[in-house]
């Protein structure tokens, strides 16, 4: 523990003394001011469906800003949201999607439970309802707006934990710009891209293109695994070097706009992406085979937004996301004998796919001076497909193939009374084709108790129906010998949320904020095991209290800094506390920004967080095994010079932190990256 200390401590001395040759500079810049670290009149879309400061929402919304973006210390967008309060993001690799990436708001865990959009478009997978963030490019992020609780009220399924909501860049000014970049690191890193935007009178456009690889995507040298010996009940822990890790994967995103005037406008973009990742070697085949999985997503939305009668703000958008994966793995097989059921391993391939087709209609107007309503609809129409193949290109099973449709209509008025006090009063009716339909209320209220003190409160119902994997998955083998099956008659997964907060804006460059939720959760689907057979059931009832507290301060020109405090408590009423949410988790960080010279700006960056110990139950001998807690440092440096090129150095894990996550998984070790780019 003393050791763990001390390189805690080297590590943020380090980060200051990088700023000390700043100083002698900052003396003569006379002008400097503290950077205020709330900005009131900051526009958020997300929490309402529709533009309004931030000040406005009873919702608790964080913003991801675009300086956020430029000096994280992550190349992907999870690992810059770790960073705020509530947030437990774990991914097994540091830049690959190996499998699903579990996602906690609040406690309420799961890689399906938060709905992801880019630009209000969901891009949620159609058949696992899992997420993929790598399809968007940093370079192309104006700003990421996370909203935290249940959102079933205004978003349907899967915003039971909350939404994040990717804003993509819009150029505003006429002109051209075009920005190369190239990027390298340790473990074989390398990445290169160009973004390109472009605006004449009343069209803007941007076009965003990149390659990345790395030779081993868990920056890692070793991988561990775990197995629970049936008869003791011991765990066995297996430490291997890791081999066939490779990662590459392009990606394109784009975004056409055409304003006619001030409040008609059409939007066209889209992005896509494609990945091969090596996911390692067969571990019951002799000789072992690589495992490789094959991964293409792509999203297109198309809408337009116009003003009637003065007042009444008319919004449409059709989009279509589809992600499909083709994995080459080891499956296992079961042949029937005269005896009984002979089963063994066999390398062979795993395809699924979905496709996600929708249509948003939206109107919103002021009415009876102090009230803004909204009113919409929501359609979508979703299929998937999946199909396991042995030896031979043998099905296994049967080969999926299933559709399900959503029609939902929702609406929402927000109501100021007495000018300090907001009332937000909304509801959505969700009718599934596969599920039961699900009604989803939600009450907001915002006072303000002054010009510096502002009290949040909210209470709602969301749900989560069962995804199309869920419902009607071929049946297939994790484990050796036990089926896992799918189940067509799950119900959807119910949670009910509330929560009270408190900003004070302490001076405007130092805000505090405290928060105390509780969630409700009940036919939770998980997988189980029952005589002999791996099925979905809606079994899990969980209950969810806690609070978080953050602070967020600029005391100099020259210094701006962060720390929150997350304590989860989350109960499984049948298996008790959840082992995969950490109770207790510290985030803090600390900048400094300096003008050297007129032309020179450096950043330097230090951000800590600490996550609590975690524990992974064995489905089958319900026995623990205990991870350790760990804590994990990230340096960033970055220079600008003549506002035109950028230069940012990171090192992750700067004191080498040993730490696993949940199911085992050892987490990058110390690495390196620098980044450079040219705007033209």
């Amino acid at each position: 523990m003393k050791k763990k200390v001390q390189k805690i401590a080297l590590s943020f001395l380090t980060g200051m003394l990088l700023c000390f040759p700043a100083v002698a500079h900052s003396w003569d810049n006379t002008t400097a001011q503290p950077a205020p670290v709330h900005r009131l009149d900051e526009v958020i879309v997300t929490a309402t469906r529709s533009e309004k400061s931030a000040d406005e929402v009873s919702a608790d919304v964080d913003v991801l800003s675009k300086q956020d973006i430029k000096t994280a210390p992550a190349a992907n967008v999870d690992g810059m949201l770790q960073r705020f309060s509530g947030i437990d993001i774990t991914r097994p690799s540091d830049m690959a999607i190996t499998y699903p990436m579990q996602i906690a708001i609040r406690g309420v865990s799961g890689g399906n439970r938060v709905l992801f959009m880019v630009d209000g478009v969901p891009i949620n997978s159609a058949l696992t309802g899992f997420i993929n963030p790598g399809i968007i490019q940093p370079e192309s992020i104006e700003r990421v707006e996370v909203v935290k609780g249940a959102f079933s009220s205004l978003y349907g399924s899967n915003a039971m934990g909350g939404v994040i909501n990717i804003i993509t860049k819009k150029r505003t000014v006429d002109g051209r710009e075009a920005t190369p970049f190239a990027a390298a690191g340790d473990y074989g890193y390398r990445e290169s891209g160009t973004r390109v935007e472009a605006k004449e009178g009343k069209l803007s456009c941007s076009l965003d293109g990149g390659y990345r690889s790395i030779d081993n995507h868990y920056r890692n040298d070793s991988r561990v695994k775990y197995g629970c010996n049936m008869l003791s009940g011991k765990w066995k822990r297996t430490e291997t070097d890791t081999a066939n890790a490779g990662f590459r994967e392009a990606r394109l995103s784009g975004r056409f706009d055409y304003d006619h005037s001030s409040t008609t406008g059409l939007t066209l973009g889209g992005g896509y992406s494609g990945s091969f990742t090596g996911m390692g070697e067969t571990t019951h085949l002799t000789p072992p085979r690589d495992r490789d999985l094959d991964r293409e997503l792509y999203y297109l939305h198309a809408g337009g937004h116009t003003q009637v009668l003065d007042r009444v703000r008319l919004e449409a958008r059709a989009y279509t996301n589809y992600e499909e994966t083709d994995s080459d793995d080891e499956n296992m097989t079961g042949y029937e004998l005269p005896f009984g059921t002979f089963y063994r391993y066999e390398y062979g391939d795993r395809k699924y796919w979905g496709r996600d087709n929708g249509l948003q209609l939206k109107a919103s107007l002021p009415w009876a001076s102090c009230n803004f309503f909204t009113l919409g609809a929501d359609l979508n129409w979703k299929r998937g497909y999946w199909r396991n193949r042995g030896k031979g290109g043998r099905v296994i099973d049967r080969t999926m193939d299933e559709t399900m449709t959503t029609q939902a209509l929702y609406g929402q008025n927000e109501t100021e009374l007495f000018e300090r006090l907001t009332v937000t009063l909304g509801g959505r009716f969700d009718v599934n084709s596969e599920s039961q339909s699900s009604f989803s209320p939600k009450l907001g209220l915002l006072y303000r108790l002054s010009d510096r003190i502002s009290l949040r409160g909210s209470a709602g119902r969301a749900f989560r129906a069962p995804n199309l994997s869920e419902l009607y998955m071929p049946t297939w083998q994790m484990v050796a010998g036990i089926p896992f099956e799918s189940n067509p008659d799950l119900d959807p997964e119910v949670i009910w949320s509330y929560d009270l907060g408190m900003t004070v804006q302490v001076h405007e460059t130092t805000k505090l904020e405290l928060t105390g939720f509780y969630t409700d959760a009940t036919d939770l689907i998980t997988n189980v095991v029952t005589r002999g057979v791996m099925r979905y059931e809606n079994l899990s009832k969980v209950t969810t209290d806690g609070f978080e507290a953050g602070i967020e301060t600029a005391p100099l020109p020259w210094l701006t800094g962060y720390a929150n405090y997350t304590y989860t408590h989350a109960v499984d009423k049948d298996l008790g506390r959840m082992g995969n949410t950490p109770m207790h988790r510290f985030n803090g960080g600390v900048q400094t920004i300096w003008r050297l010279c007129p032309q020179a700006v450096l950043f330097t960056g230090l951000d800590c967080r600490y996550t609590d110990r975690l524990f992974y139950q064995d489905r089958m001998t319900k026995n623990l095994l205990k991870l350790d807690a760990f804590t994990v440092v990230d340096l960033t440096v970055r220079l600008d010079l003549y506002e035109r090129l950028g230069v940012k150095a990171v090192m992750t894990n700067v004191i080498n932190e040993n730490y696993e996550q949940h199911n085992g998984d050892i987490g990058p070790a110390r690495s390196y990256w620098m980044k450079m780019e040219c705007r033209f």
